[in-house]
């Protein structure tokens, strides 16, 4: 039997992101200002913070700060993954409890806004993490991949990730035993029906 593999899509969603306000998450629609939502995904936040023209919209105050996440299970080795992340006004990523990513460390009154710097909410300030970023903290089991979004220069305030991660399975070695001795089975098997087959045809001459 030969490897198995299988893949998992990660992306922003009501659907599949929570965060540790007291607010459920939701999909925004994005400031006029940022970029398009990666593909498969959606602009998130905790409120109605993405465009200033929508009703009920809602301004953070500069220093909030929301903890998004996703959790997942991975089965065998990790062979592949990705993960491209925006942010107004940026986030930093943090895999299974380690930070690979720390947004920038500036006072409120100091930070540029989103479009500035990565992770800012345009597409030339995305940040794009690669297998040999992701892999090393990824493991067999239960996973979290965690967004501590900030506000730092007031107006918007949202997250958009989305990514991959495939993985490859060989079978244990008491698996290929149990099949192989399946196998040697019906191979013995097969043999004794053909030895009677033919006895009885000898029987018959």
């Amino acid at each position: 039997m030969g490897v198995q593999a299988s893949t998992i899509n990660l992306d922003s969603s009501a659907a599949t992101t929570t965060n540790n306000s007291s607010e459920a998450t939701v999909n925004i629609n994005p400031n006029p200002a940022w970029a398009t939502a990666l593909a498969g995904s959606n602009w998130i936040s905790n409120g109605q913070t993405g465009n200033p023209s929508d009703p009920g919209y809602t301004v953070y105050p500069d220093g909030t700060t929301v903890l998004f996440s996703e959790s997942f299970n991975l089965s065998g080795n990790v062979t592949a993954a990705m993960l491209s992340v925006m942010a107004d006004d940026t986030t930093s990523v943090v895999v299974n409890g380690t930070t690979i990513y720390a947004a920038t460390n500036l006072p409120v009154s100091g930070y540029p806004t989103c479009s500035s710097q990565p992770i800012g909410c345009l597409t030339s300030t995305q940040e794009n993490f690669t297998l040999a970023q992701l892999s090393p903290y990824l493991k067999s089991g239960s996973n979290t991949i965690q967004f501590d979004v900030y506000q730092k220069n007031m107006v918007s305030f949202g997250l958009d990730y989305a990514g991959s991660i495939s993985t490859s399975q060989t079978p244990e070695p008491a698996s290929l035993w149990m099949i192989g001795s399946g196998l040697v089975f019906l191979g013995l098997a097969s043999r004794r029906v053909r030895a009677y087959q033919a006895s009885g045809r000898e029987s018959n001459n």
